[in-house]
């Protein structure tokens, strides 16, 4: 009960905080942005966390809204962005079959006021794409830092590349 009370505290304390040092600061932006992009994936060429390993093209639709919150310091420059997808999908596609996925993971995006450059940084499940009698034949989950250019940074979590249960789910 007593450490209830002092966790109870501290938060109290530290959202009266950040409503001190948000008061000097511009207030947050929110932008919502649809977004649907098709990629064409041969053999070989990138796919999600490695390469498609499929003896066939793939054709990868990423459709869904993104929300971008974009935090603000006193003189109004954006210092950091909150980014969660809403309906956000992906959906794999060959020879008139397709698997598709549901993407839930929040990602941050800062940003570096002097260089204009960004890290992002996501944590949650980016992908599950489940076979039924086979199970998860493509799956990212856990924390991942990239830079602006899309190379990864880090990653430590789950991790199922596209395999040879993933290349059978699309074969005809």
């Amino acid at each position: 009960m007593i450490r209830a009370r002092c966790l109870a505290t501290a938060a109290a304390c530290m959202v009266a905080a950040l409503s001190v040092a948000s008061a000097k600061a511009a207030p947050p932006s929110v932008e919502v942005m649809p977004f649907e992009l098709i990629e064409i994936v041969a053999p070989g060429e990138p796919l999600v966390f490695g390469t498609n390993p499929c003896p066939f093209t793939i054709t990868v639709h990423h459709q869904g809204t993104f929300v971008a919150t974009t935090f603000f310091d006193q003189d109004g420059t954006p210092i950091r962005q909150l980014v969660r997808s809403e309906g956000f999908t992906e959906t794999y596609s060959a020879n008139g079959r397709s698997l598709t996925t549901k993407s839930i993971a929040p990602v941050t995006v800062t940003i570096d006021p002097t260089s204009g450059g960004f890290i992002f940084s996501g944590s949650g499940n980016q992908r599950h794409v489940t076979v039924s009698g086979v199970g998860l034949v493509l799956a990212q989950a856990g924390h991942q830092v990239t830079d602006g250019e899309g190379n990864l940074i880090s990653f430590t979590g789950l991790n199922i590349p596209a395999g040879s249960d993933f290349c059978s789910a699309l074969s005809a």
